[in-house]
C-alpha cells in the first residue's frame, strides 16, 4: 500500500483502539527472536451476540512455519480470557486450505459454507465468492 493508504489505515487502527466500547482490536504480528513485523491480526467484537471474529494476515514468506496456528490460539485465548466472549468465529475462503487447516488444528469447527456470500469487483467485473465459517464456544475449549 502507498504512504497515503498506510496513513489512513493507521489512523483507523488508532481510532478503533480509542473507541468506547472498543469493537476492533488490530495488532501487529512481531517475531519474538528479531522483532520483525510479519503480519497483522485482528479481533472484531460483536457485542450483541457476545462473539469475537478473529482473523490474520501473514507475509507469504512466513507461511507454513506455525505462526498462524500460534496467533490463532492466542486470539482465541485473548477473546475468551480477556474479552470474556461466549463464542469465537473466523471466516475464510474455501480454497484457502492453509487457513481452514489452522482453524481446525485450533479445535474450531466448520459451521457453514456460504455460497456466493462475498462480493468483489475485479477489473470492473462483479465476482461472487464462497466463504467458510468456523467457530468455537467457550465451553468447548
Amino acid at each position: 500500500m502507498n504512504v497515503e493508504k498506510a496513513q489512513k489505515h493507521l489512523n483507523k487502527v488508532i481510532h478503533d483502539w480509542e473507541e468506547k466500547p472498543q469493537l476492533n482490536f488490530e495488532m501487529a504480528v512481531i517475531l519474538k527472536y528479531d522483532q520483525k513485523k510479519i503480519g497483522r491480526s485482528r479481533i472484531h467484537l460483536d457485542y450483541e451476540n457476545d462473539t469475537a471474529i478473529i482473523g490474520w494476515l501473514l507475509l507469504k514468506k512466513d507461511w507454513g512455519k506455525g505462526y498462524a496456528t500460534e496467533m490463532t490460539r492466542a486470539l482465541i485465548d485473548y477473546s475468551f480470557d480477556v474479552l470474556n466472549v461466549h463464542r469465537v468465529c473466523a471466516l475464510c475462503h474455501p480454497e484457502n486450505i492453509g487457513s481452514w487447516r489452522v482453524l481446525e488444528k485450533c479445535n474450531m469447527r466448520r459451521e457453514a459454507h456460504f455460497i456466493q456470500k462475498c462480493k468483489y469487483i475485479k477489473d470492473g467485473n462483479i465476482i461472487w465468492e464462497d466463504e467458510l465459517e468456523y467457530a468455537m464456544l467457550e465451553s468447548e475449549r
